[in-house]
This record gives structure tokens, C-alpha cells and sequence, in this order.
């Protein structure tokens, strides 16, 4: 039987609270070396999670720092 591995990112929405997980998401960036959208196969969020989730798939999230 063969295993497939789908490594899926999930962001909650909350408002504001999207800041914490914009700083969360750059620590283990840095800490992994690497850019989160290249971490994961699926990213998406709701409400500001999704936002986030569109800007990583799209790389414009930098821009918006």
C-alpha cells in the first residue's frame, strides 16, 4: 500500500489576531530556511486566514510587511 504525505496549512480567522500568526509564520520561516509556501502542498485559511493563506500562495505577503 503506498502512503501519500499531504503536509496541509490551516490559518484561523480573528482579525486583529492575524498579526500573531503573521509573526508566527516568519519565525519558522526563518527558523526553517526556507518559504512557508514551499513548506506546504495546501494553504487556506478563513476570514484574515484566508487573506494570509492568499498572500503566502501568491508571494505578495512581504510586500504587505
Amino acid at each position: 500500500m503506498l502512503l501519500l504525505l499531504v503536509k496541509v496549512l490551516s490559518l484561523d480567522g480573528g482579525g486583529i489576531r492575524g498579526l500573531i500568526i503573521l509573526e508566527i509564520l516568519e519565525a519558522i520561516e526563518k527558523e526553517a530556511g526556507q518559504p512557508i509556501k514551499d513548506m506546504f502542498d495546501w494553504i487556506g485559511g478563513t476570514s484574515t486566514g484566508g487573506i494570509i493563506a492568499l498572500g503566502i500562495a501568491t508571494g505578495k505577503i512581504r510586500q504587505a510587511s
